[in-house]
């Protein structure tokens, strides 16, 4: 809590400095065209762009004004706080709180919505004649069939591939860079690429529908909200071991 409230602090000093003139009241601006002559400069900079980028989540909460004002009482020692630390303590902790809740509930919202927009498109999709279904809900095409002598992987092996990971709306959250291949044992990602991986053969190349049970489920990432289905086109270039 003292780290949150700290950091609240300094953002706001960065921000005051930035954007108000506290001794006539005038705002002011700084120049797009700062020169960061020095590692302090850049260090700064770096630093007020971290920091103002965390009080972003915060913005709908905060008063700019009394927060200014608050600021500026700050820095004047001969002024005390409205409030003990313990009060303090008590509002900080209260906002957190509210503001997690409603992430929280934001959060399951749209869960429940990308599940149902999930299974909407699996259930559509499985009635393609090019799409196989197994057992665990997982849907695949094979879009080549590659070398269907070689051996296919198991969950022990470790594997080499190329990949490229979509939304069911088209939109790209990964892929292996340029065209190299991402090395990795096959026991040691998402169930959906563990169970798919061990049908294909090498220099295959299929099309994984991995249901969010089978991928990330209610945990949200980057580029991947709760509950997401996933596509992932996926390349066997090599079977490791």
């Amino acid at each position: 809590m003292k780290k949150a409230i700290f950091l609240c602090g300094l953002t706001a000093i960065l921000l005051a400095l930035t954007a108000c003139n506290f001794g006539s009241g005038t705002s002011v601006r700084m120049s797009r065209n700062i020169e960061l002559k020095t590692e302090q400069d850049s260090f700064s900079y770096v630093i007020g762009r971290d920091i103002a980028g965390s009080l972003r989540m915060l913005m709908p909460e905060i008063n700019k004004d009394i927060l200014f004002s608050a600021l500026y009482e700050g820095l004047d020692t001969t002024k005390q706080s409205r409030f003990d630390e313990m009060v303090e303590r008590a509002i900080m902790m209260n906002v957190m709180m509210r503001l997690n809740e409603q992430a929280r509930a934001k959060a399951e919202a749209e869960g429940e919505n990308n599940k149902t927009k999930g299974a909407e498109f699996l259930a559509v999709n499985a009635q393609r004649p090019e799409v196989n279904t197994t057992g665990s809900g997982l849907q695949y095409e094979v879009i080549e069939a590659g070398d269907v002598a070689s051996r296919k992987p198991t969950a022990a092996s470790t594997v080499e591939v190329r990949y490229v990971g979509t939304l069911i709306d088209g939109t790209e959250f990964d892929r292996s860079r340029d065209d190299q291949t991402v090395r990795f044992p096959v026991g040691g990602v998402i169930p959906g690429w563990t169970e798919g991986l061990q049908l294909m053969n090498v220099g295959s190349k299929f099309r994984f529908f991995i249901p969010s049970a089978l991928a990330y489920g209610e945990r949200p990432l980057p580029g991947i909200g709760p509950n997401s289905t996933l596509i992932f086109e996926v390349e066997l270039v090599n079977i490791i071991d």
